[in-house]
């Protein structure tokens, strides 16, 4: 007897391998497919259900052909977040931060403009305290996201996520820290905004990815 929820867990799991689905994605492709199932069966009821399914599925096409489909519809969003942040984030270390600040190898505070690259290395020196440190290590996190995001699970995307949002709200420590707001400039303002656009971008592929793609497989099989 055909078992149509097996036959449909079975053509999931091909589509679970190609992280270019979403979990909403996949969720309508199963509707369609359902649906075109009842109307091949409608159409000609001689047909027995595997052979209505075989070509419902047909119909609806292979992964890697919906895949291209869907690449130039949908999914582009985070692709596009993490791209702009990551531009930002690069451009934000030779962008002036602070008007007045400490330039390396000096240590008295004079009228200067500080670039991002500066401010890096002193923070690791400890010119802002142990907030500065810390500051300073949370490039580590964006430098982590270069590094096979379009291929990480939703655990590692998930996490990497919270880790730039939870610097955003570290790195927003010197717009209350600085004597003068108005002395922060341009390049503060793009660095600490790219660790917010790249773990928007990153949160809206972790939802998009397969909870456990493991386990879809083995429930499939």
């Amino acid at each position: 007897m055909f078992d149509l929820d097996g036959a449909l867990r079975g053509w999931r799991a091909a589509f679970v391998r190609d992280r270019s689905f979403a979990v909403s994605d996949l969720d309508e492709l199963e509707d369609h497919l359902r649906a075109a199932y009842e109307v091949e069966l409608y159409l000609d009821p001689r047909l027995v259900p595997a052979e209505a399914f075989e070509r419902a599925r047909a119909g609806l096409g292979a992964p890697a052909d919906l895949s291209g489909e869907f690449a130039k519809v949908e999914g582009k969003a985070w692709r596009r977040l993490l791209t702009a942040g990551w531009v930002m984030f690069a451009v934000s270390w030779f962008l002036p931060v602070h008007h007045y600040g400490i330039t390396l190898g000096q240590t008295d505070v004079h009228e200067g403009i500080l670039p991002g690259f500066q401010a890096f290395l002193l923070a690791l020196q400890g010119a802002g305290g142990p907030v500065g440190v810390l500051s300073a290590l949370t490039n580590l996190a964006m430098a982590a996201t270069f590094w096979r995001i379009r291929d990480a699970g939703r655990s590692r995307v998930a996490v990497l996520a919270a880790l730039l949002l939870t610097s955003v709200a570290l790195n927003l420590f010197w717009l209350f820290w600085a004597d003068q707001p108005s002395d922060l400039l341009a390049g503060y303002y793009a660095w600490t905004g790219s660790f917010g656009i790249v773990g928007s971008g990153l949160l809206l592929r972790a939802r998009a990815l397969p909870e456990s793609p493991s386990r879809d497989l083995i429930v499939a099989r």
